[in-house]
């Protein structure tokens, strides 16, 4: 008898350059899959006709036929916020939860990754440049430059495959970064739940608390050990709607201070190091940190 174990699933995408959206939809079928695939890159109907999966061609959207398209005149798949669905997005909305394990983990990969791939699609605006000729260089521009370049002509098929490989790779740590970062947040909401003085949260690990903490409204400080070594950090928290301005700052006279001159300005005679910027500094010792802290929320 004929065994079907190892025949690959067919799936089609659209031939000629590809892009994230495309690389992306494939990665996330081969994580949901877990078995071999065969890539048909065409828009040949009749080939299409025969596949297991049609992903970003052949115009149509329905999921119960595996057929994921966001070409159709008058596509307008939006999510709650607004961005339009494209491929990538309509795949992770059918099997994204199935590969997490979680729905919440899911949401924080469609939120973090996907809704980026399908905005860049379909040619909508996450952002605006504060420098001019000056763009953020993206995950989704690494996929993009393994298309050829005028000079290349390299078997495209081959290519998009190596570009699937790279992006379920990323996928797959980030998934596994979500988890553990949403175990660590709720972690850090008990601690934090626990602390007596609200504005300063002391942790026994460097957990992912960076996000979990910016709805803490009274929280400016999180004394923590460094990752890398057996100093304690203490840390200023962010803005929720800033990448780099903080709650509070330390100290000027802190700036750039190591060692000796940090610890004859603080008084903390274990103090190791501030940054320039004024957002974190460093003791030897938790006592030390916790005494650095306190000094920053006195000034």
């Amino acid at each position: 008898m004929f065994s079907f174990i190892n025949k690959k699933v067919k799936v089609a995408v659209h031939n000629g350059k590809f892009h994230p959206d495309d690389v992306f939809a494939v990665a996330i079928l081969s994580l949901y899959l877990k078995k071999p695939i065969k890539i048909f890159r065409t828009r040949d109907a009749k080939v299409i006709s025969k596949m297991d999966y049609v992903c970003d061609v052949g115009g149509v959207y329905n999921p119960r036929e595996k057929k994921f398209d966001h070409h159709q005149e008058g596509w307008d798949e939006k999510r709650k916020n607004g961005i339009l669905y494209a491929t990538s997005g309509l795949v992770w909305k059918e099997y994204g939860e199935k590969i997490c394990g979680s729905p919440d983990v899911a949401k924080k990969i469609e939120d973090n990754i996907i809704q980026t791939i399908d905005a860049e699609d379909n040619g909508e605006e996450l952002y605006k440049n504060n420098f001019e000729g000056v763009i953020p260089y993206t995950f989704a521009d690494y996929i993009f430059s393994f298309n050829d370049t005028w000079k290349e002509n390299t078997d495209s098929t081959i290519i998009f495959e190596f570009a699937v490989c790279e992006a379920k790779k990323m996928l797959s740590r980030e998934i596994k970064r979500a988890k553990d970062n949403l175990e660590a947040a709720k972690i850090v909401r008990k601690e934090y739940e626990e602390s007596k003085d609200k504005r300063l949260l002391i942790l026994d690990r460097d957990y992912s608390w960076r996000k979990a903490v910016l709805n803490f409204p009274e929280l400016v400080i999180v004394v923590h050990p460094r990752f890398d070594d057996k100093t304690w950090s203490v840390s200023t928290v962010g803005k929720p709607n800033s990448k780099f301005e903080r709650k509070i700052y330390f100290p000027k006279s802190w700036a750039g201070k190591r060692d000796g001159e940090l610890a004859k300005i603080t008084g903390v005679k274990d103090a190791v190091f501030c940054h320039n910027d004024l957002f974190v500094a460093v003791a030897k010792s938790k006592e030390g940190a916790i005494a650095l802290a306190n000094l920053a929320l006195e000034k």
